[in-house]
C-alpha cells in the first residue's frame, strides 16, 4: 500500500464529522469476502461482515490502524464463511455492542465455530427482519429490506438449505445519512433482486450500491440495476469474477470500484455529496 493512500485511508481524523464507510481488501490466496466498516459522524461503528478465517487478522490490523476497539453494531448478513469467519477472531479481541444476523439453520462447521464462539463471549444475537428499523448514532439511519418474516419462516422448516437458498436470506440493509442513501446487499442472486424491485421499487434508489454476491454473474440483472440506479458501485472481492457484470454498471453511468482492483476503499460523505478514495 502506497504510504499517502494509506495514511489518508486509514486516518479518521481527517473527516471527523462525517460519514466513513470503508472497504476492506482482504488479500488470500482464495476467495475472502466481504468486511466492510461503516462509522457515523458522531464515531459510532457498524461491521458489515467480517470475512474469511483466515483473513481475521488482516482485518483485526485494520481495525487497530483506525484505533477501532468497540464495534457498536456488527452484522452477520447470512452464515457463509465468506462473511462470518473473519468474527471468530473479531469476537475475541473487539468489544461487541449488538450483534445482527437473520435467524437461519445452517450446519457448517464455520457457522458452528460462529455460533460457538459468540456464546463463549456471552454475545447474544439480535435476529432481524425486513422492516426492522435501527439508528447508527443521532443521524444515520438503518432499515432491514430483507429478507422477510415469512421467508425466514419457511426457511427454518426445511431440512437442507442449498447455497443459493441462503444466500438470497442475506440481509439487506437500507442505509441514510441526510440526503444521502447506501445499500448493502450481501450475496443475493437475480431471483432475490427481482423480488426486491416487485416489493421495494423505488425505495432502492440509492447513491451507493455494494454489489451483490461480490459482483458475480449470479447477480447483478439489468432490472435491479435499472432500479437502483446507483451513482457509486463498490464491488468487494479480492479478484474481480465478473467483468460482464462490471461492464453493466459502467453502462449505466454508475462509477465502479473494486477492491480486487482498486485495495481499500474509503467513502466520505457530508449527507449531501460524496467521495470516494482508493488504496490504487
Amino acid at each position: 500500500m502506497r504510504p499517502l493512500r494509506k495514511a489518508e485511508i486509514f486516518n479518521q481524523d481527517l473527516h471527523q464529522g462525517k460519514l466513513q464507510i470503508r472497504y476492506f481488501n482482504l488479500e488470500s490466496d482464495k476467495k475472502s469476502g466481504d468486511s466492510i466498516l461503516i462509522v457515523s459522524p458522531d464515531g459510532k461503528s457498524m461491521l458489515i461482515d467480517a470475512g474469511i478465517v483466515a483473513t481475521g487478522h488482516k482485518l483485526n490490523k485494520y481495525l487497530n490502524d483506525l484505533s477501532i476497539d468497540r464495534i457498536d453494531v456488527a452484522v452477520a448478513t447470512h452464515p457463509h464463511h465468506d462473511h462470518i469467519g473473519g468474527y471468530e477472531t473479531i469476537l475475541k479481541t473487539k468489544q461487541i455492542g449488538t450483534l445482527l444476523m437473520p435467524e437461519l439453520p445452517h450446519t457448517t462447521s464455520a457457522y458452528a465455530r460462529f455460533l460457538n464462539t459468540i456464546q463463549k463471549r456471552n454475545v447474544t444475537p439480535t435476529y432481524v427482519v425486513a422492516g426492522n428499523h435501527f439508528s447508527l448514532g443521532k443521524e444515520v439511519s438503518v432499515e432491514v429490506l430483507s429478507p422477510s418474516h415469512e421467508a425466514l419462516e419457511k426457511a427454518r422448516k426445511e431440512k437442507k438449505l442449498s447455497t443459493r437458498y441462503i444466500n438470497n436470506l442475506s440481509l439487506v440493509l437500507k442505509v441514510t445519512y441526510r440526503d444521502q442513501t447506501f445499500l448493502f446487499t450481501g450475496d443475493i442472486y437475480k431471483k432475490q433482486e427481482e423480488k426486491l424491485v416487485n416489493f421495494k421499487g423505488e425505495k432502492l434508489h440509492v447513491d451507493l450500491l455494494d454489489a451483490p454476491h461480490h459482483g458475480k454473474r449470479t447477480s447483478s440483472s439489468n432490472l435491479f440495476i435499472q432500479t437502483v440506479q446507483p451513482s457509486y458501485t463498490v464491488i468487494s472481492m479480492n479478484n474481480l469474477r465478473s467483468k460482464r457484470a462490471y461492464s453493466r454498471y459502467e453502462k449505466t453511468g454508475s462509477r465502479v470500484v473494486s477492491t480486487g482492483i482498486n485495495g481499500n476503499i474509503l467513502i466520505v460523505s457530508d449527507g449531501q455529496s460524496l467521495t470516494i478514495k482508493t488504496e490504487r
